[in-house]
């Protein structure tokens, strides 16, 4: 036994220095200070001697005679980690980061590496490093201190986004500095999700006066950055480009560039890369949703964007679409309710062209001939989970609207505002937004019985300016556009459309012209240095590069001239206009009641020897059969009396 004893323990010290025996450090000279190579492609990503960093002091350099490909500066065991997302084509000075992204080199010949380590002990965070070809160096001074990332116009605000790898714990991963990695896989070209990372950023208003004046305001720092977690969004725009769309969910609720009176916590990153009208789509679609008075239009404003120290381009800080004060302002319903008395709001659904797990789908009925037929898809967004209850509730309010527009009825009317699905109509044809209707279409009921389902708000007007000036959108387009065929069957539907645009023609369109002017003149710097980023980067397997805006005067006017040519085109169709500005009445059509489920119905109770009364809770909901011991307020004619059952 006593060899099996002595066997255990030579095992048991042989773990226990496994850590130790696993990990090397990085090579250090003489003085202590590291030795340091270029790695990359031309060398396999190993340290070679004829790559490796000459020192004198705390200057390091180095010459090759040719550089091509990927590459980072680094030491033997990658602890020093040193690179920044850049194409180096001429002298340049970089400043890189700690576990940047990969350098690239354009074929470079005769090429010299110059930086200095503040200290031996110093790990490598915002180094400037000196790119010389041929002998030839840029003499431009970069300040270590100053947060401006190469690449980047100036002349917008910047929001700086640090993304950092965790382990399974949720704790931050640290090199061997003690620095906490970051995580370089949310700006993957390929990102095949759309799962958070935990991250923090800060918001620099860099100095815009434009936007200061509408209340934008600096959000923390880069010594007292804030936490965050980002995700990639959309579909197609998020496969087909390296130029990703990204949602914010902030550690806690902030105002950012002024977009929203009450904090909130979420925001959107747009990045518009298949915008060819100069970013102008959604810019323009939001502006009319807001000026015809659709309820709930986001807010967005021009930003530039820097994830781990990578400049991302030009991208559009937006209001994310959500049931929240100064949003959609109604009743947040939770998620699974099995409370019949609960179930009938609020609700905030999305109109699909994806099939999804959150979602009803239902073939679409038609009464407009040679109609292109859709599955009608019907996402839940909020709330986010459906009991049975509520899945029959909204599958029983979306069957009845699809059969009322199928057949052509007025009946439509009790459970859409037909205002809103009006203005909402008149908005996505102004722009012949092909797509409208199609996906990205939201729609919002609100808590009661008394209540109807709303188009709004406008959102992805990425198809904007597709569509013929001369007819129709949807009678010019590849897709499906759920109801609005149909509904243009209708002569109510039609009526209050004339009233509406002549009102809103008259009194709310001029004005739009300017702002697109004025939006143009803020982002044209921005739109350039965003080309600069994007027009030699790599795109996604099958994908596309971002759209070259560069020529904004042109953009705008193609924009323009589309919408003088559809404006004056509509005029024709839904009549001429004056000066007469005159909002029509709001439709008074009563809204359809709820179903015999949902409790907040209205019915007679008989009491009080056969006296019909109505009775309500404390919450103003109308109670059909009050229970033992509950309080509620019983009303008969003008007399109201609280009752305690």
């Amino acid at each position: 036994m006593v060899w099996k004893q002595r066997i255990l323990m030579l095992l048991v010290g042989i773990m226990a220095a496994w850590p130790t025996m696993m990990v090397h450090a990085d090579t250090m000279d003489d003085e202590g200070y590291p030795v340091l190579y270029v790695l990359g492609t031309d060398n396999r990503w190993s340290p070679r001697d004829d790559h490796r960093f000459t020192r004198s002091g705390n200057e390091y350099s180095i010459t090759l005679n040719s550089l091509d490909g990927e590459f980072k500066i680094g030491s033997d065991q990658w602890h020093y980690n040193l690179g920044g997302d850049a194409t180096i084509t001429k002298p340049v000075n970089l400043k890189l980061i700690s576990n940047g992204p990969n350098l690239r080199a354009a074929n470079l010949k005769n090429v010299s590496i110059k930086f200095t380590l503040s200290s031996k002990d110093a790990p490598m965070a915002n180094t400037i490093v000196r790119f010389g070809i041929n002998g030839e160096w840029d003499e431009t001074v970069i300040d270590p201190d100053d947060p401006v990332v190469n690449g980047l116009s100036g002349t917008l605000p910047v929001i700086y986004i640090n993304v950092y790898k965790v382990d399974a714990d949720g704790n931050y991963v640290l090199d061997g500095a003690g620095n906490k990695i970051l995580d370089d896989e949310v700006i993957d070209i390929n990102l095949p999700h759309k799962n958070y990372f935990t991250a923090e950023y800060w918001l620099d208003v860099n100095g815009c006066e434009w936007l200061e004046a509408l209340g934008a305001k600096s959000v923390g720092s880069a010594d007292e950055p804030l936490p965050t977690q980002i995700k990639a969004r959309g579909n197609y725009t998020r496969i087909a480009y390296a130029k990703k769309p990204f949602k914010l969910k902030l550690g806690k609720k902030q105002n950012l560039l002024g977009l929203t009176p009450d904090k909130s916590k979420h925001y959107a990153l747009l990045a518009h890369a298949d915008d060819t009208y100069g970013f102008l789509r959604n810019f323009t679609s939001f502006n009319l949703g807001k000026r015809i008075g659709l309820p709930a239009v986001c807010g967005m404003q021009p930003i530039e964007v820097v994830i781990n120290g990578n400049y991302r381009g030009l991208y559009f800080l937006t209001e994310s679409i959500r049931v929240d004060d100064g949003r959609i302002n109604i009743t947040e319903l939770d998620d699974n309710v099995t409370d019949s008395k609960l179930i009938s709001g609020g609700y905030l659904v999305e109109l699909d062209n994806y099939d999804e797990e959150n979602q009803i789908r239902m073939n679409e009925k038609s009464c407009a001939h040679g109609q292109y037929l859709d599955m009608l898809r019907i996402t839940w967004d909020t709330p986010e989970e459906y009991s049975e209850l509520q899945r029959r509730f909204i599958t029983d309010q979306f069957t009845a609207m699809n059969d009322h527009i199928g057949a052509n009825s007025d009946d439509t009317w009790r459970y859409i505002d037909l205002d809103d699905a009006v203005r909402y109509y008149i908005a996505r044809e102004i722009t012949s937004d092909v797509e409208a209707y199609h996906g990205s279409t939201y729609m919002y009921r609100d808590y009661g019985d008394n209540q109807k389902w709303h188009f709004s708000p406008i959102w992805d007007a990425g198809n904007a300016f597709n569509g013929s000036t001369h007819d129709f959108f949807y009678n010019c387009d590849p897709y499906g556009n759920t109801w609005i065929p149909s509904m243009r069957e209708n002569a109510k539907f039609n009526e209050k459309l004339t009233d509406t645009w002549q009102w809103f023609m008259s009194c709310c369109y001029d004005g739009i012209v300017e702002d697109m002017k004025t939006f143009v003149e803020h982002i044209k710097p921005a739109v350039k240095a965003d080309y600069e980023r994007w027009k030699d980067s790599p795109t996604p397997h099958g994908g596309m590069r971002p759209a070259d805006n560069r020529d904004m005067d042109s953009r705008l006017r193609a924009a323009v001239d589309h919408l003088n040519a559809k404006t004056s085109w509509l005029r024709q169709q839904w009549g001429d206009y004056g000066l007469v500005c005159l909002e029509p009445e709001r439709d008074d059509t009563p809204a359809a009641p709820l179903p015999d489920y949902a409790a907040t119905g209205v019915e007679n109770v008989a009491v009080d020897n056969g006296v019909d009364a109505v009775y309500y809770d404390i919450y103003g909901r109308r109670v059909a059969n009050p229970a033992h011991g509950q309080l509620v307020i019983r009303c008969q004619g003008s007399q109201s009396t609280k009752v305690v059952f």
